[in-house]
């Protein structure tokens, strides 16, 4: 379910929240076409999935809490240190989607 938002979509290494298909074609107008194939998207659902709506291969709940927290932290957050592991749903619910 490559259109269900919002979604998070892992470009560059780096995380990008997406709650509707124009901010999708934003996220990824920069990205170089020899990197297209790594991206990975996230969905509520729990299914990562390249751009092409397959399957690939999941973060691990630690990859997925540092790229969370790295988010945060971008945003101005703080208070992030304790967290290790991070679920989907916790992802989800810790971004306010």
């Amino acid at each position: 379910m490559l259109n269900s938002f919002p979604q998070l979509m892992v470009i560059y290494n780096e995380l990008e929240i997406v709650r509707n298909q124009q901010e999708q074609n934003e996220c990824l107008h920069g990205v170089a076409s020899s990197e297209l194939t790594n991206v990975r998207v996230l969905n509520k659902q729990g299914e990562y999935l390249n751009l092409q709506a397959q399957p690939c291969l999941a973060l691990t709940e630690e990859q997925l809490a540092y790229l969370v927290t790295a988010y945060l932290l971008n945003e101005g957050h703080c208070c992030l240190g304790k967290i290790k592991t991070l679920s989907t749903s916790q992802a989800f619910d810790l971004l306010g989607l």
